[in-house]
């Protein structure tokens, strides 16, 4: 995506079953302070592509302490002693966990934004604390929960609108579009691929996943194309009609 060369060898990994989330941390001298873990959802198939991040994900004690204990593994195996990590990982149906990659970096896709407005905590602030050798605060100012769902096209085409985008305000703090109407789309293969997001905060988790999932219910994302509307859900046939196409997003 950064316009380097491809490699021409292939990795070959093995394919764990699982739930997929992610492990936020800073580690100071050595000694690493996990904010918090990210339940993460992924599109099927063969793209994987994240659209969307809840924090912070309850997770069993003995769930938790196993997950821990690999991502530490993890950061101290690539060598962090001073800095963020965002560590994804899958965890499987009888708790255990595998560490599928490690960033030496804070969490992409917002999940910083959802730290703060979840747990209080500035992890940029922190970074910086950190890189400067500061004490860093890493105690939760508050315990509430946040969630971002991001909005894809359905398959290539130009933008001709998004309706029904939530306003924002109390519960919703952000409403954004990354893609101009009239642009080329098409369906996201990469996390680059999405065309926009929304974050949804409150203190009770059942609630802010039931409102994230209502409120991408009744966005429409318009996209022009040869064939008739189509929701997403149900498969769309070829035919006469509008030359444009609708689905629900994502």
């Amino acid at each position: 995506m950064y316009g380097l060369p491809p490699d021409p060898r292939v990795l070959v990994q093995d394919y764990v079953e699982g739930t997929e989330y992610s492990v936020e941390s800073i580690t100071q001298h050595g000694t690493t302070t996990h904010l918090c873990t990210t339940r993460k959802t992924v599109t099927p198939g063969a793209h994987r592509v994240e659209v969307g991040h809840s924090l912070p994900a309850a997770l069993p004690p003995g769930t938790e302490r196993a997950v821990h204990h690999e991502v530490e593994r993890a950061i101290a195996a690539v060598g962090i002693r001073n800095g963020a990590s965002h560590t994804e990982v899958i965890v499987g149906g009888d708790g255990r966990c595998a560490v599928i990659e490690i960033g030496a970096r804070l969490g992409a896709g917002h999940i910083g934004v959802l730290l703060r407005h979840a747990l209080g905590i500035d992890p940029w602030t922190a970074l910086l604390d950190t890189a400067l050798g500061r004490p860093a605060h890493l105690t939760p100012a508050r315990y509430a929960y946040a969630s971002v769902r991001f909005l894809t096209s359905p398959r290539t085409g130009r933008l001709a609108a998004v309706t029904g985008l939530p306003k924002e305000g109390p519960g919703v703090p952000a409403v954004h579009l990354r893609t101009a109407v009239g642009q080329t789309v098409g369906p996201a293969q990469a996390n680059r691929g999405r065309l926009g997001h929304f974050i949804v905060t409150g203190p009770d988790p059942a609630a802010v996943e039931r409102q994230a999932e209502q409120t991408l219910a009744r966005i429409t994302v318009v996209v022009d194309s040869d064939r008739a509307p189509h929701r997403a859900g149900s498969p769309a046939v070829p035919g006469p009609g509008p030359e444009r196409e609708a689905t629900r997003a994502p």
